[in-house]
């Protein structure tokens, strides 16, 4: 797990000139939620809409060192003025979101874990990168779902507000963010930080916005978080002590997919499942989940990915990753006779294509068999 740290750095005004030379100004552009104007911009030349009100024509403009100008109410200036502006704050506490976020990058005197992860920030925007190599995602102060809402949506998928409320979903209907109009998942941890005195405390790590419809993509991140160093959920496995109890008594956690499948599992009273965002499990996922194992006494590994092939041949890899660690994997069998009945086996139905299909009572019979 990544202890890092919240501790800031004393700033002086000398270092905000290394923050405004620092700048990943694209990161930046795309981290504040700007919605560029695709037909306008170019490779160092951005265009986009107004983040200070809504407009029809793209007024907003940056370029190389996040130098930008709003001619919808000419107004312009660098990263400082633009963080300032948008969080309403000083240069100073806008200089500590911009490093704080990644986005930037200066000398103070930060404690020697988070200037190491600073300095090794990438500028092609993958994020933090460990000494010893693996990705990490610091956390961040900002809720989106302070700002989201209970979605019919959610109810037609089964999904309750106490579900929503215990992992962080919501819709997003306005703002500036890029998931605008998506349904917004938090990605959190369970951490130690500056406040917690010592004990574990949900941390959020970033958001990610899934579409209600068909729009593609189906799943927006945004850049800079490393999907691949976290586990949906990862949090409940943690924090809950139901989470601890279910793995105790199954011996095993579930890994699924996508946070949709963990909710749904959610509202059926599973507390022990986590998705690794799609169907690959990273290395450094497959560590957490043996660290999640071996604290909670848990001996398998219950794979269940999606119904086709990219959920079968992901599955395959995922338990030879598994394996590798001492765990032993299971892999859901989604075309296997689930029980009997008088007309003879019984098998799951083939419109049911995730586990988030399945309803909460099928998921608890699931569970009662030993399947998940």
């Amino acid at each position: 797990m990544n202890k890092l740290t919240a501790h800031r750095p004393r700033l002086e005004a000398r270092h905000l000139d290394e923050i405004r030379t620092s700048v990943d100004w694209q990161a930046l552009f795309v981290g504040v939620g700007l919605r560029e104007d695709k037909r306008k911009s170019k490779a160092d030349d951005l265009w986009a809409f107004s983040p200070f009100h809504d407009e029809k024509t793209a007024s907003f403009h940056m370029r190389p060192g996040a130098i930008w100008y709003d001619f919808s109410i000419g107004e312009g200036g660098g990263p400082l003025e633009l963080i300032q502006k948008l969080e309403n704050c000083n240069c100073f506490e806008a200089a500590h979101i911009l490093m704080e976020r990644g986005w930037a990058t200066c000398s103070a005197d930060m404690p020697q874990p988070v200037a190491r992860q600073r300095a090794t920030i990438s500028r092609d925007v993958e994020g933090s990168i460990a000494p010893d190599g693996a990705p990490q995602n610091a956390p961040i102060r900002q809720d989106l779902l302070t700002m989201c809402d209970y979605h019919p949506y959610l109810t037609e998928r089964g999904i309750s507000e106490a579900t929503c409320g215990l992992l962080g979903i919501g819709f997003l209907p306005q703002g500036r963010s890029t998931l605008r109009g998506r349904l917004v998942c938090q990605v959190a941890d369970a951490r130690v930080t500056t406040k917690s005195e010592g004990q574990l405390t949900r941390v959020i790590l970033s958001h990610l916005g899934r579409a209600i419809d068909d729009t593609e993509p189906k799943y927006l991140f945004y850049q800079g978080f490393h999907k691949s160093a976290e586990l949906y959920g990862q949090e409940l496995i943690w924090l809950h002590e139901d989470a601890a109890e279910q793995i105790k008594e199954t011996g095993a956690l579930v890994l699924t997919e996508g946070p949709f499948d963990v909710a749904k599992a959610v509202e059926a009273g599973l507390r022990n499942v986590v998705a690794s965002f799609g169907a690959s499990l990273s290395a450094n996922q497959t560590q957490k989940l043996k660290a999640m194992a071996d604290a909670h006494g848990a001996t398998s590994i219950h794979i269940a990915y999606d119904r086709d092939e990219a959920g079968r041949q992901g599955a395959v890899k995922a338990a030879e990753q598994i394996r590798d660690v001492g765990l032993t994997p299971v892999i859901f069998d989604w075309n296997a006779p689930v029980g009997r009945n008088s007309a003879g086996d019984v098998f799951i139905p083939k419109t049911t294509s995730d586990l988030a299909d399945f309803s909460t009572k099928q998921l608890i019979w699931l569970r009662a068999k030993g399947l998940i």
